[in-house]
């Protein structure tokens, strides 16, 4: 396991300080999360209508705005209507198990702006500290598209280089799937 001696009981903190150099979030990121204290964590997927692929309630929704909400809520209950459109909102579900598909908020957003593009918003929030404040995190992504394609055309390149990369780890060569 992540940051673990070979041999020794897993622990589980209570508390997870990160101030750790990026190698040590690189190998023990996603053990950290598991441990880490959140208070909310919201995915917002926005892109041109012609680039979802709905089913159910959703795939009857139509809007002449030029930029519409067509969900937001768990993540749980927009993955069976938006199977192919909320695996980014999955996936963060699933790095926040004190969270998960319940507690993540999913946002799917029809935006005719966005013709050649999808832009995924990430806001993580953390508990208040002594001032009463909180940590937060926002990340933007915009991810170039064909017009009305699903996947944006940045992912496959982005999966292979990651794919390649894993096969050149020095500690543990090839690809290895649990």
């Amino acid at each position: 396991g992540a940051g673990r001696i070979k041999g020794e009981k897993s622990r589980h903190p209570d508390l997870v300080v990160e101030v750790a150099h990026p190698k040590i979030i690189q190998e023990s990121g996603a053990e950290i999360l598991r441990y880490a204290n959140l208070l909310s964590l919201r995915v917002t997927m926005a892109t041109h209508p012609d680039g979802f692929r709905l089913e159910g309630p959703l795939a009857t929704m139509r809007s002449t705005r030029p930029r519409a909400v067509l969900y937001e809520g768990p993540v749980r209950g927009l993955c069976p209507h938006a199977p192919r459109n909320s695996n980014t909102m999955a996936a963060a579900a699933l790095a926040a198990p004190s969270l998960g598909f319940d507690r993540v908020i999913g946002v799917l957003v029809a935006d005719f702006s966005l013709k050649n593009m999808h832009v995924v918003d990430v806001e993580l929030n953390g508990p208040p500290g002594p001032t009463g404040r909180s940590f937060a995190v926002h990340t933007h992504r915009e991810n170039p598209a064909e017009p009305g394609a699903v996947t944006g055309s940045a992912t496959v390149t982005t999966f292979w280089r990651s794919l390649v990369g894993c096969c050149q780890l020095p500690s543990k060569p090839g690809i290895h799937l649990c």
